[in-house]
């Protein structure tokens, strides 16, 4: 079959921005700077869905989170594996320089002219298709899945702004095409790896990662209780130093954040690089938001409450702006993965579905840096255990735990309540204190007696037990992987 003749549009335009996106094409690997210094949990994940599935594989999460770097690992590890560097292309979408409308034409003639040099569609062996921050080009669905259904030798990587894939076309055209990864910031021993901490304190933490994912599955709380005690006798006194978890309650797991060095930087970093920009150009164009200003205004209320009811007709009359207004602004928010609504548990779809919403914020450093709250005050204030509960919440989605919801009754609460495959976990974080004092668990044994859970977790500062009634108390140290 004859090759369509290269569009002089791809040596004008195109071709030269992807030379400079893709300098593994004359060195042969990826420079060391865009691959990082920390191999991120995704990165297995990654690479055996490169090596064993067609579908096309979708990194999506927030601005600023490590997504472009994840790309770069999965490029050096297809070098390393004897990919040629001619097979895989990559493409920064919302590079200004590209010619959008001739974008994927331009790939395929790329292929088919210094890659395969021949058809795509009769060529052997596979190609590779790095699309970064793909929904800059509108329609990008139709041509993925064009290639995809007619069966072309492409494995397509597409990475995107949380709420920028949310078009409901988007998803109904790839359906049963694509396999969605959720990438969320830094864990603690990534940021701590960051940071340029010793391997054994990461190795510690992957035992916990591999322990806690092992106890969502079945809720045997005894074994967990023995395993843990297990990783604490194998790496004793790196597990009790303080200074990796205190760093991340304050900082989170922003990569550029954790690394910043200028309190001036860091002052205005969440605000400008990361609220902002998912603000202006990922929500208001993808739901149409009108009111940007108000948008802002409700992300930083929001982003206060973390830990707390996010109660809408207080928020509508501290913002001067409409209840419905707040209501719908507040759901474009959450689609972004920077703010979550955990709804009220409770036994019938009708009465969950009115419950008034609790909000939280997915990093610890996100909520101390937008709620300008002094870290030389978190002992008075108590904020300590704001940091911790919002750590866990993120701890839980990152072992993509999906139905976890908060309960009350009157003033007796449990911080979370996670279904776990039918089963329920009831967990109550008490960072400050004595974590067994009855005053502050009446909620926790209010709802055990009601709904009878499968395991009762309480999460301490340094405390370690299994309780007759078996409640398990757990330091947060070893909760977080």
């Amino acid at each position: 079959m004859r090759r369509r003749r290269i569009s002089i549009d791809l040596w004008k335009n195109n071709l030269n921005v992807l030379r400079e996106q893709n300098p593994w094409w004359v060195s042969g690997a990826v420079p060391a700077d865009l691959v990082g210094s920390v191999r991120r949990l995704y990165y297995d994940h990654i690479a055996e869905h490169l090596s064993t599935q067609r579908e096309v594989l979708l990194l999506e999460g927030p601005r600023r989170v490590g997504k472009t770097t994840l790309i770069y690992q999965a490029i050096a590890h297809l070098l390393t594996s004897g990919i040629p560097p001619s097979h895989i292309l990559y493409v920064s979408v919302d590079d200004p320089y590209l010619n959008k409308e001739t974008l994927f034409k331009d790939i395929q003639d790329y292929f088919e002219h210094f890659a395969a040099k021949q058809d795509l569609r009769s060529a052997e062996g596979t190609f590779y298709v790095f699309l970064d921050e793909v929904t800059a080009f509108s329609d990008w669905e139709l041509y993925v899945k064009r290639y995809y259904d007619l069966k072309y030798p492409l494995r397509f990587v597409c990475t995107s702004s949380a709420a920028a894939f949310l078009k409901k076309r988007s998803r109904e055209t790839l359906a049963g095409r694509i396999t969605a990864v959720q990438v969320y910031p830094f864990c603690l021993s990534e940021a701590a790896s960051l940071r340029g901490t010793e391997s054994r304190f990461t190795d510690a933490h992957s035992s916990l990662r591999e322990t806690w994912a092992a106890f969502y599955k079945h809720l045997d709380i005894t074994r967990l209780h023995a395993r843990l005690q297990e990783v604490e006798k194998e790496y004793g006194p790196v597990l009790l130093d303080e200074l990796p978890l205190r760093l991340y309650l304050l900082e989170g797991g922003f990569p550029e954040y954790i690394l910043a060095e200028s309190p001036r930087y860091k002052a205005r970093y969440f605000l400008e690089s990361v609220v902002e920009r998912t603000l202006f150009h990922d929500i208001g164009p993808v739901f149409g938001t009108t009111d940007l200003h108000l948008l802002q205004r409700l992300f930083l209320y929001a982003n206060n409450q973390s830990g707390a009811l996010m109660n809408i007709s207080e928020a509508s009359r501290n913002l001067g702006a409409p209840y419905s207004t707040v209501a719908g602004y507040l759901r474009s928010l959450s689609s972004a993965g920077l703010l979550y609504l955990l709804p009220k548990f409770a036994t019938s779809v009708e009465t969950e579905a009115r419950s008034t919403e609790r909000v939280y914020a997915i990093d610890p450093g996100l909520y101390l840096s937008l709620a300008r709250v002094d870290p030389t005050d978190l002992d008075q204030t108590g904020e300590w255990g704001r940091l911790a509960e919002i750590c866990v919440f993120a701890e839980f989605k990152r072992h993509d735990l999906r139905d976890i919801r908060y309960w009350r009754d009157r003033d007796r609460e449990v911080d979370f309540v996670v279904d776990c495959a039918g089963a329920l976990l009831a967990v109550e974080v008490k960072f400050r204190g004595d974590p067994l004092d009855p005053r502050g668990l009446r909620g926790l044994e209010h709802f055990a007696r009601r709904f009878s859970p499968a395991a009762r977790i309480i999460i301490s500062r340094n405390t370690h037990r299994l309780c007759e009634d078996r409640t398990l108390v757990v330091p947060l140290r070893l909760v977080l992987g």
